[in-house]
Order: C-alpha cells, then structure tokens, then sequence
C-alpha cells in the first residue's frame, strides 16, 4: 500500500516529515484555497445552526406572494427549504454536532500542522468482495432510514395509483420504465406482503438501488484514485451528497435513473481507459433515457467523450468513425423504440405524449419564463429573487459544497485541471444537467420538488472531486475533505433523519 501511496503525480514531491509545519510549507494558493472552502463551510454550518430563528417575514422578501402568501404552497418559516430538515434534530444534537464539526472545519483549515493525522493511511478496499460485502451491508442501513411520507413531486399519485384497482397505473410517459419496474415489483409483493399501495414497492426499488449505487461508488473510486487517498476522497464527496436521500426508500421516479446514471458515468471512465467498448456506457445511457427522459442531456457528453477517443485512433480512419456512430446511436434507438412500442401497446402512445401526458408539470409548459408568470403553476421569471432562491435551496439540499467546489478550484488550479476525454465528459454532463435546473419548468419551484434536480449532482460532484485528486498534493486533498466530508455527511444525515418522521396532509 505504500507503494500505491507513492505514485500519485499530484503528490508535490517527498512528503513532509512527522510533525512539520505542513501550513507553512504549502503554497499561497492552498493556503488561499483552503481558507475560503473553510469559511464557506462555517458559513454553510452557521445557517444551519440560525435557521430556525430566521425571520418569516424574509420570506415576503425572497419568495413571491403567491408561494408564501395565504394559501401558498410554502409555509414562510420553511422558506430557506435547502436548510431547514436541519430542524428536525433535537437541540443538543444540533449544537452538539454543529459545533464539534465547526471545530473540524477550523482545524483542517487553519491549523499549521495536522500533526499525527498526515500519518494515518485507511487502506481503500480494492477487493471486489469486499466492495460486494459493503455494498450489501449498505442495504438494511438505507431500508431503515426510508422516507414514511409521500410529500415530494408525484409520490402521493404514485403510490396510490399503481395500488388503486380503478387506475391500475403502468404507463407514464414522465418515466416510462420506471413506472413499470415498480408496478411490476408492486404485484409480486402485494399478495406476499399483503400491500395495500405501491410505497413497499418503491422502498425496496429504492434500498436495493442505493446498495449498487454504493458498489458502484467502490468501483469507481478504486479505479479513478491513484492513492487511496483519492479513492476515498471520491468516494467520500459523492457517498455523503443530500442527494443520496434517494436511495432512502424514496417513493418517486428519480432513484433508478441515478443508478444508471452512476454506471454510465463509470463506463464513460472504462472506456476513455480502453478497459470497456463504447457500447456499455451508450447502453447503460440509453436505459437510464428509457427510465426518464430527463437524462437525456447527457448524452452530448457521450458524443464528446467518444470523439475525443475516436481522433486517437487516427490509423482506422472511416471504420473507427462508423463503429463509433453504430455503438452511440444503436442503443438509443433501440431503446426509444421499445419504449414507444410499450407505451403503444399499453394505449398511451405518441398522443398520450404530446396530449394530457405531455412534459412539463400542470400546464405542460417546459421551461421557466423570461419575462413574467403566465399561468397558475408558475410562480416566478427567470431571472427574479424567487428563482435564484430556488435554485440555492436546490443546491444546499443536494449538493451543499459542489458548484462552490467547482467555482473555487476553477480560480485558483485551473493550470492543473485534468484536460483529457474523461473531464470534458463530466464537464458537459454536469453542465447539461445544472443548466437544466435553471431553465426547466417552474412547476417545481417553491413545491421544493427537488429529487428531478438532485440528480444533477451525480455528475457534477464526480467532476468536482476528479478536479481536486488530480488538481491538489496530497496535503491539501486530505484538508479539503476533511473541511468538506464532515459538514455535507451532517447535513445530510439530517435530512435523511426529516424524512423518517411521519407528515400529515393539510386538511
């Protein structure tokens, strides 16, 4: 293992001795960097310590009257929505944590010396398994903290569709096979486990999903980190997101896609390394397209992925190039095809599509208007205080440090930025996907349907912390996760902990 430690590039050279000065030594720019993560992350932790005594009234301020006002759809205290699951813990728990992590933050950040902690080495498990077994371990722990409502987006019309013998919901042209996964789970197991709604259904699909998103997580992590220092600090940045709550019994149709979508993001890996055949990232894209068309976005970042390989392989020349077409358009096709023969059969064809199954929430509108709201289901324009503070509670409460991660090692290592196939795939993953959270449907804002959001931070998470192993020494990477770890596994937990507690419907 000390030979693996030994081989990092990123390593700044001989590794300092035992108890030096490790502060003094690094550079203004970690110094810099590092202060800033720090001091963002305080800040972030502060918020969530004060926002139970925020003032309501802000709420008139941020949010229109039409979301906070009498009859909105957003209580006033619950405006800063991204932060206040927080809430949920009691108060010596709060104060406890917050600050024993508020003094990490201080330490990792400032301290002139971690002392003894630069000597500990966690070994990464490299086994498959190993990684098989932690997975599975994994299972009981996202079963046990499952979500017990059905608050969020479509959930209530969900679970009770799929069950109700008047509906008998299969087909959905929001999430074509994922509906039919759960419906199909939800008839072998009503009988055995005397169901009487699909939500069994969904918190099984749910457990069992996050168990291989955490295998997958393992086998991404040990292959992309060159130390076991960079395996964890992958692992640890994307295994601790407010997005995982999707793993969490989560009764909705964005839990399957972010499987996929972190298999995809693998198989792009495998095959910008020549370990995997364009065709298994294209295939496990194209059913993640099946399951909800939001994905969708992502594939540009496949196109720039293939052909960036594609130019390397100069001496082919045409027959590279049309294997690559056959292998990205291929599996797509198939797939749309499939699906549309499915919904077809099941008589919710292409007319169901462009009719009262249409995208876009309500009023079937996609995107969020430029000027001003023109229906009941919109809320707010564009550019107005609404839909930025939308977007910043979407971002606290899925991927609290990811785009201020991005933004900060963006000004300060940009010369050392990875500039190879597997970064410009993320790159445009994540910027399709993030894009999307500014642009798409206002429907969702202020019902703080976050979870079609959320699984923008897969792939922007995953840049980021490629970024930062390939981007930092060794030193700086361990203070920024330890900066960046702890604070985003609290918030979460946090949040997955308010999901746990029942929630009534209004009356």
């Amino acid at each position: 293992m000390a030979a693996r430690e030994a081989q990092t590039p990123s390593s700044g050279g001989l590794p300092a001795r035992r108890g030096s000065p490790t502060i003094a030594c690094m550079a203004v720019t970690d110094r810099r960097f590092l202060r800033l993560l720090a001091l963002y992350a305080l800040g972030l932790l502060a918020l969530h310590l004060a926002v139970k005594w925020v003032p309501a009234a802000w709420a008139n301020v941020m949010y229109p009257q039409a979301l906070v006002g009498p009859g909105g759809r957003l209580k006033p205290e619950e405006w800063l929505w991204g932060i206040y699951p927080f809430t949920y813990l009691p108060a010596w728990l709060r104060w406890t944590a917050g600050v024993g992590t508020a003094t990490l933050v201080v330490w990792a950040g400032f301290a002139r010396d971690l002392g003894r902690v630069r000597t500990v080495h966690v070994p990464f498990p490299h086994r498959r398994w190993v990684q098989a077994a932690l997975a599975a371990l994994c299972l009981p722990v996202f079963y046990a903290g499952r979500v017990v409502h059905t608050r969020w987006g479509d959930a209530y019309l969900l679970v009770k569709g799929i069950a109700d013998p008047g509906v008998h919901l299969t087909y959905n042209w929001q999430a074509p096979l994922d509906t039919l996964v759960h419906t199909l789970v939800f008839r072998v197991g009503a009988p055995l486990g005397g169901w009487t709604d699909a939500l069994p259904a969904y918190w099984w699909v749910s457990s069992l999903a996050g168990a291989g998103a955490v295998w997958v997580l393992l086998h991404l992590a040990a292959d992309i980190g060159q130390t076991d220092l960079q395996a964890w600090a992958l692992f640890g940045l994307v295994a601790t997101l407010g997005a995982m709550q999707l793993f969490f019994g989560y009764p909705e149709n964005y839990t399957l896609i972010s499987l996929l979508i972190l298999v995809y993001l693998w198989l792009a890996w495998r095959f910008a390394q020549g370990r995997a055949s364009l065709w298994a990232p294209s295939l496990a894209l194209a059913l993640a397209n099946g399951f909800h068309p939001a994905t969708l976005v992502l594939q540009p970042s496949l196109w720039v992925l293939a052909g960036w390989v594609a130019r390397q392989k100069t001496d082919r020349g045409a027959q590279t190039a049309l294997r690559t077409l056959v292998a990205l358009v291929a599996p797509p096709v198939v797939v749309g095809a499939a699906v549309l023969a499915l919904m077809t059969a099941g008589g919710h064809g292409l007319a169901s599509f462009t009719g009262a199954e249409a995208p876009g929430g309500g009023d079937h509108r996609w995107l969020v208007p430029l000027a001003a709201p023109s229906t009941k289901w919109e809320y707010y324009a564009m550019f107005s205080r609404g839909h930025v503070m939308d977007i910043l509670n979407q971002q606290w409460l899925s991927m609290p440090f990811t785009l201020p991660l991005l933004l900060l090692l963006a000004i300060f290592y940009r010369k050392r930025m990875p500039r190879d196939a597997y970064s410009l795939c993320l790159l445009v993953a994540a910027a399709g996907y993030v894009l999307l959270t500014w642009v798409w449907n206002p429907d969702y804002g202020g019902q703080r349907d976050w979870d079609l959001f959320a699984v923008a931070a897969w792939p922007a998470t995953l840049l980021a912390a490629y970024w930062m192993i390939r981007g930092l020494d060794r030193d700086t990477l361990a203070r920024a996760c330890l900066i960046v770890v702890p604070v985003q596994a609290l918030h979460t937990a946090a949040w997955v902990f308010s999901n746990t507690r029942p929630w009534e419907w209004p009356t």
